[in-house]
């Protein structure tokens, strides 16, 4: 396993720290293990590059781990009330929705290879930002204008990769 790898593998082992660091209330540890994930995502990846070790294995597990982070994460701020209910749904909706079509577009074509698009990159570093400032208790208008934008880029992000599939299919026809 390569250097990358591992880091990814620690982000991902790193969020039921960081879920019980913010429900027990802990929240310098929780901010310090968010922020060393948040950093660790884009660590992973320049070494990957650096180093040349871009693998298969580093292709699925960094946007799993993004995945897995973003949702626990809302799914956590919506149980504690910190956002509405309707935000982690359209969250959780996107990455399902991203999952279920990468499922089908295997299923039916054999390609497992995944191709992160550039709005998806944009969303996710959104929906992080959107977390972090949460986390840090970011005030209103500038948390309401990045959560709004957040939203806005998960929508066409959805759209954006149902309309990939949708031609990724229409190949093998």
């Amino acid at each position: 396993m390569t250097l990358a790898s591992k880091i990814t593998v620690l982000r991902i082992l790193a969020i039921p720290f960081f879920v019980l660091a913010i429900i027990e209330g802990h929240l310098l540890w929780a901010r310090t293990i968010f922020s060393l994930s948040v950093f660790s995502d884009a660590l992973d990846g320049g070494i990957a590059r650096i180093r040349g070790e871009r693998t298969s294995l580093g292709a699925l597990l960094d946007p799993v781990a993004d995945k897995l982070l973003l949702v626990v994460t809302y799914i956590t701020f919506s149980y504690l009330g910190w956002i509405q209910l309707w935000v982690f749904v359209a969250v959780f909706s996107r990455d399902l929705l991203i999952i279920l079509g990468w499922t089908v577009v295997y299923i039916l074509t054999g390609n497992k290879k995944i191709e992160p698009r550039p709005l998806g990159k944009a969303t996710t570093a959104l929906q992080m930002g959107v977390a972090v400032a949460r986390l840090f208790s970011l005030g209103n208008p500038a948390y309401s204008w990045l959560l709004y934008a957040m939203i806005a880029a998960t929508l066409l992000s959805a759209a954006d990769y149902v309309w990939m599939g949708n031609k990724r299919l229409g190949a093998i026809e």
